[in-house]
């Protein structure tokens, strides 16, 4: 079911995309300091929205890397705590409470 949604979230998505561009073929002027370019302003936006993206990864990449490596380290003290109890029940009883 979630794939279906996916699916239909991706073709709305490329359908906006599309009227979007379409919507706004216009030329407008980007100056580059050195240089200036007439582009179409769908491919500023898209441009843009690509870096964003991109930039907004890379902020949280350091955050996501510490998360994964706190829970290595809580699976790994899990598995020692584990590790500890089987061999505790192992360990034969006195009959002492």
């Amino acid at each position: 079911m979630s794939r279906l949604i996916l699916i239909l979230f991706s073709i709305v998505a490329v359908l906006l995309g599309a009227s979007f561009t379409v919507i706004n073929s216009d030329n407008v002027a980007v100056n580059l300091y050195l240089q200036s370019f007439q582009v179409p302003m769908a491919l500023v936006v898209f441009i843009s929205m690509f870096l964003g993206a991109i930039i907004g990864a890379l902020a949280c990449s350091g955050l996501v890397m510490r998360r994964g490596r706190d829970m290595r380290q809580l699976r790994k003290k899990c598995k020692r705590a584990e590790d500890e109890i089987a061999r505790l029940r192992q360990l034969p009883s006195t009959g002492k409470v």
